[in-house]
């Protein structure tokens, strides 16, 4: 395959971009105001970085099922432009939060590939989680002291890995064993063996 036919995105791919970033793009809008209630309400700011691999699942699911460079940037612009327009808990800033989650999901999974899809995806997944903490340290100091920032950063990696690497890995195994999707890096056997169970 060369490196055109590996960048190009076929129709087919457009369309899955685009469900699966409009599913994620609904649900986050609620996640955001629930895990900012979260933290709110207990006052511990670290318990808002439990969901936030909710966040992320959608992209990492997109790389996993069309294995193509920048599918993962293009479902993030996608699904935070989608937040943007339903009202996000953090206004405008979705969007450069959406590119940064893109990117660092993009540099976690390639760099990962060759161990594995589920190391791919776990990186992916942790990475692109602390999307958000880096941008509002970075840019307002939101969090204070650096220990802060790197404890919250610390959970939100280890979440994102579990809910945005390990769930959308499950995610994508049962689309392959349905046979709705082939999984690039999935063994078929994986969904025969488990269904034999």
């Amino acid at each position: 395959m060369s490196l055109h036919q590996n960048h190009y995105f076929a129709t087919k791919d457009l369309v899955t971009i685009a469900g699966v970033a409009s599913m994620g793009g609904v649900a986050s809008t609620y996640l955001g105001y629930m895990g900012h209630l979260l933290g709110a309400a207990t006052g511990i700011p670290l318990l808002s970085q439990l969901t936030v691999g909710l966040h992320v699942l959608w992209l990492v699911l997109i790389l996993a099922l069309l294995n193509k460079v920048g599918s993962g940037l293009l479902c993030a612009l996608v699904d935070n432009l989608i937040q943007f327009l339903m009202g996000s808990h953090i206004g405008l800033l979705v969007l450069p939060i959406g590119i940064l989650q893109g990117i660092l999901a993009e540099i976690g999974f390639w760099t990962a590939r060759r161990l594995g899809l589920m190391p791919a995806m776990l990186l992916a997944g942790g990475l692109s989680s602390i999307a958000h903490i880096l941008f509002f340290q970075t840019a307002f100091h939101q969090f204070g002291p650096l220990g802060i920032a790197l404890g919250m950063g610390a959970v939100a990696f280890v979440a994102g890995a579990f809910l945005g690497g390990l769930f959308p890995y499950s995610v994508a195994m049962v689309l392959q064993r349905a046979a709705v999707a082939k999984v690039n890096g999935m063994a078929p056997e994986i969904g025969k063996r488990s269904a034999r169970k």
